[in-house]
């Protein structure tokens, strides 16, 4: 494993260019949130039931301050000591956080209001009112004296998942960007997606959350698609003139081979170069410290190193996909189970259907801004990207793309439905030369329908039941959202949008109902049994919430205006 001295200049080097060197904020924060003894002890010693409790208390005076008064303890300290030291020279997490109305929020936004069934029109109403209880102001000494909170400085308000989830995240910030569009709140979500911008240009790139201990990685490349998003409601050319430099930038990044998230794959005299997830930190997650060092230790029994596990576990928590069996080198024919994850030997279809349409978009945007140079580069990537796909991932046998695993040279076996929703939300339906046989991609439709996904609550992340959150029984409004949507690209020629209907429809019954019953909205729901919350994984079931809330209001909309196309509206419950 990594020693402290290299593990701390690798991680500032990771953190911003130069970060070492100067002692950024957020290099020093690290020193505590990161890694170290203090961060170790606390963790192993099982003070809170949540691993993320700790790192997410601000401290009370500078990191080295803490760190010199920590060492004078008798060491090893037990837990009372240990106890006592935190809540001695921390605050209570959450405490750098206020809550706050975005100015742009109105009680009964246009859109919804108008929606024509009473019932979902009180219940979006009843939704638009929860960006309200999500929505957050930092404390300002956040930005004064950054290096003693784990929270990444934000200078605008933004919406936060939910429960546990107290700062952003990356992925999940697109479908609440979407939610706020519905809801006529253009400025927010502007906003929101300027502090994302603004972690490009201090780190480079985006990270996973917004806390300093989740700057070893990111998440999928959601970024250009908001930027599109804000753009088509609310046009800027110099807001968008402003930006695609650091759209660009990120782009870069997911392109650098030295970070590790391009792989070459070779098939006799061609080679593919396609995207994956990876971490360059073999160390446990500060988050879920306790958890990663027991599944390193469950590991050991198979033969697997601990800096590969855990350099796992960081690569399948930037996929957002955290955990699903898609990660287990088991899953393919035996019990999917966490100590075989291998998450960075994975080359993910969804990553690189988001890829693909990242460069589509960078593409039109430089068109644009007249800059067709830079449009062409894109559209040659883009090109290269679906002809490696096409001959790496490409199954006939589904109609789909799956996921391909380094070590066996293999597609993956694991049914899921990244392998439909995402390419079709981008464009990406297979070779050109399968339509042939497959008119209007009815083969990719056909695949979905019979693959044992699409259930009475929605469609099914997998259908392997691993316990894992990313599995069966649960469905995530995300990828509802993007299959939908996918399905609506495709037109009516082979009973897409009878497909795309009868999803949406099973979806937002489960949700509504789970409403009904609870009183919240989920981070995911059982598509087995609706009127529940879905489960499984390494914490509690979280609510709140912000991606759900995003994509049933973009699905209640679509429904809406589905229903006045064909003039069949109704103004009652």
């Amino acid at each position: 494993m990594l020693s402290k001295t290299l593990l701390c200049a690798s991680l500032g080097a990771l953190l911003a260019p130069g970060a070492a060197d100067r002692e950024a904020p957020d290099a020093r924060a690290c020193k505590v949130y990161c890694f170290g003894p203090l961060l170790g002890a606390v963790q192993q010693a099982g003070l809170y039931p949540d691993s993320k409790t700790f790192v997410d208390r601000p401290l009370l005076s500078d990191p080295e301050d803490v760190l010199d008064a920590f060492q004078k303890l008798r060491q090893p300290a037990d837990t009372s000591t240990l106890r006592n030291f935190v809540d001695t020279h921390f605050g209570k997490e959450g405490s750098e956080l206020r809550d706050w109305v975005p100015p742009d929020w109105v009680e009964a936004p246009g859109s919804l209001a108008s929606l024509g069934n009473e019932t979902k029109r009180t219940w979006a109403l009843e939704l638009n009112h929860l960006w309200k209880t999500l929505a957050r102001e930092q404390d300002p000494d956040v930005l004064r004296n950054p290096q003693r909170y784990s929270l990444l400085p934000r200078r605008h308000g933004f919406v936060v998942p939910g429960g546990r989830f107290r700062e952003t995240y990356y992925w999940d910030t697109y479908w609440i960007v979407r939610g706020l569009i519905d809801s006529g709140m253009f400025d927010t979500a502007r906003g929101v997606v300027d502090n994302l911008v603004e972690d490009v240009k201090s780190f480079g790139f985006i990270p996973n959350g917004g806390r300093v201990y989740y700057l070893d990685r990111s998440q999928p490349p959601m970024l250009t698609s908001m930027v599109m998003a804000v753009q088509e409601v609310s046009p800027n050319m110099e807001w968008l003139a402003a930006v695609l430099p650091w759209l660009e930038r990120e782009y870069d990044y997911w392109m650098d081979f030295k970070r590790g998230h391009v792989t070459y794959i070779r098939l006799g005299h061609k080679a593919a170069v396609l995207n994956r997830y990876n971490s360059l930190i073999s160390l446990p997650r500060a988050e879920s410290y306790s958890e990663d060092v027991k599944t390193a230790a469950e590991a050991k029994e198979i033969g697997a190193s601990a800096e590969d596990v855990f350099r796992g576990l960081r690569a399948g928590a930037e996929s957002g996909w955290d955990y699903s069996s898609r990660w287990l080198a088991s899953a393919g024919g035996g019990a999917a189970t966490m100590k075989t994850i291998q998450a960075q030997e994975v080359v993910p279809a969804d990553l690189n259907s988001i890829m693909y349409e990242v460069e589509v978009d960078l593409a039109d945007l430089n068109r644009r801004l007249n800059n067709y140079a830079a449009a062409q580069k894109y559209e040659t990537a883009a090109k290269a990207r679906k002809k490696s796909m096409d001959m790496i991932m490409w199954d006939s046998g589904c109609g789909c793309y799956r996921d391909y695993f380094h070590p066996t040279g293999e597609r993956s076996k694991v049914v899921s439905l990244g392998s439909f929703a995402v390419p079709w939300w981008a464009g990406l339906y297979g070779p050109a030369d399968k339509a042939k046989d497959c008119p209007g991609n009815s083969c990719g439709v056909s695949g979905l329908l019979t693959s044992g996904l699409v259930q009475i609550g929605g469609v099914l992340t997998t259908t392997i039941e691993s316990g894992q959150q990313w599995d069966s029984p649960n469905a995530w409004a995300p990828l509802q959202l993007m299959l939908i949507e996918g399905l609506d690209r495709m037109g009516d020629t082979v009973g897409a949008k009878a497909t795309a209907d009868g999803i949406a429809t099973s979806f937002l019954d489960n949700c509504l109902l789970t409403w009904k019953n609870t009183g919240y909205m989920s981070e995911k729901y059982n598509a087995l049994k609706p009127g529940t919350g879905g489960g499984g994984g390494e914490y509690e079931p979280q609510v709140g919430f912000g991606w759900t809330n995003g994509v049933v209001l973009s699905l209640l909309l679509r429904e809406d205006r589905q229903l006045s196309q064909a003039g069949q509206r109704i103004f009652f419950a």
